[in-house]
């Protein structure tokens, strides 16, 4: 979630969250309004701990002198941005930022709440730092780009990624594409869909992963929490809640994930004779091989057999939830903001 990269002239009408906290931020105040935010979080939810270590520092500090930390953190991070704006270059969405910190607000109510899906996922998505400059035009950095599938070339100017059949370069493929590698010259390809053959996952379209469980590997769809899974990225929920391999307190997803175990004492084996001596069939003296007995057509017979591994449970798919943490999940976001660490 890479986000808010820049800023604008344009000033919005008042937004009201969470306990009282209000945001309407600017090009030119942006940065105390993610401090605002930030240390209202933090001064009601972390502990102190949380707050110095997010601070960077071992001394206590109140909420005030913490938003004037946070701010100067901010306009530091953002001074690249600055210059852009300054040269016509950027643009600052207002609205987009407004929308994020409003969503990263704690709730009046509580700190952590269970949900299906992050509150300020949406809202934090887009950059509230507009790209102006246009493909050709001269650029210093990729966030300068008004194209979302283009870059800031090393020449500095704004070029399209590439596409299908295009070379990756350093700049990488758009979106929708993937890089395919083992040849002279990698190349752009578009991203699989459901049922094509993969090689990783980032060669398949979104959300589908590769699912290297089929004979051959395969873009698949995610799969529903109750649903059968054999790992957890094959959940939505990214949480395939395993088996346990038989007599071991190790964890399974099929057969194959569990070792072969002795029957007396559930030790590793890979053979009969790993879980002790056996028995000359004949003679009756005792032998770790066939080849220690010596009467013709002797064999040696194990009394502690190698079982194979057995996984007991049938691993599903969890439900899609996720605990929303108002300190530590909402600071991670104001980090990628501010750069404060």
């Amino acid at each position: 979630m890479r986000l808010l990269m820049g800023v604008s002239l344009v000033l919005v009408g008042l937004v009201a969250c969470g306990d009282g906290v209000s945001v309407s931020t600017s090009a030119s105040n942006v940065c105390s309004e993610v401090a605002k935010v930030a240390c209202h979080n933090m001064y009601r939810c972390c502990s102190e701990g949380e707050i110095e270590n997010f601070l960077n520092t071992d001394d206590a500090r109140t909420e005030p002198q913490c938003q004037v930390d946070v701010e100067r953190i901010c306009e530091r991070s953002i001074a690249k941005l600055d210059a852009g704006i300054e040269a016509k270059r950027v643009k600052f969405d207002s609205d987009t930022m407004n929308k994020c910190l409003e969503a990263l607000v704690a709730p009046d109510d509580a700190c952590a709440i269970v949900d299906t899906m992050l509150p300020w996922t949406e809202e934090c998505m887009d950059s509230a730092w507009v790209g102006l400059v246009a493909d050709g035009g001269q650029c210093f950095a990729s966030f300068e780009c008004a194209s979302k599938t283009s870059a800031c070339a090393p020449n500095q100017t704004c070029t399209p990624l590439g596409t299908e059949g295009q070379p990756c370069g350093q700049l990488g493929c758009a979106t929708g594409f993937f890089c395919q590698a083992g040849t002279t010259t990698p190349t752009c390809r578009a991203q699989l869909g459901a049922g094509q053959a993969c090689a990783s996952t980032t060669q398949c379209l979104k959300p589908l992963f590769c699912d290297f469980q089929s004979a051959t590997p395969t873009c698949t769809d995610r799969l529903n929490g109750g649903e059968k899974c054999s790992s957890d990225q094959n959940c939505k929920s990214s949480q395939c809640i395993p088996g346990i391999c038989q007599g071991t307190t190790l964890d399974c997803f099929d057969n194959t994930d569990c070792s072969r175990h002795c029957a007396d004492d559930g030790s590793f084996c890979t053979m009969d004779s790993n879980c002790g001596l056996g028995t000359c069939s004949i003679s009756g003296f005792s032998c770790s091989s066939a080849a220690g007995c010596t009467q013709a057509g002797e064999t040696c017979n194990f009394p502690v057999k190698c079982l194979p591994g057995v996984c007991e449970g049938e691993p599903v798919c969890t439900t899609a939830q996720l605990v929303a943490d108002y300190c530590t999940g909402a600071l991670n976001v104001i980090d990628d903001i501010t750069g404060a660490n």
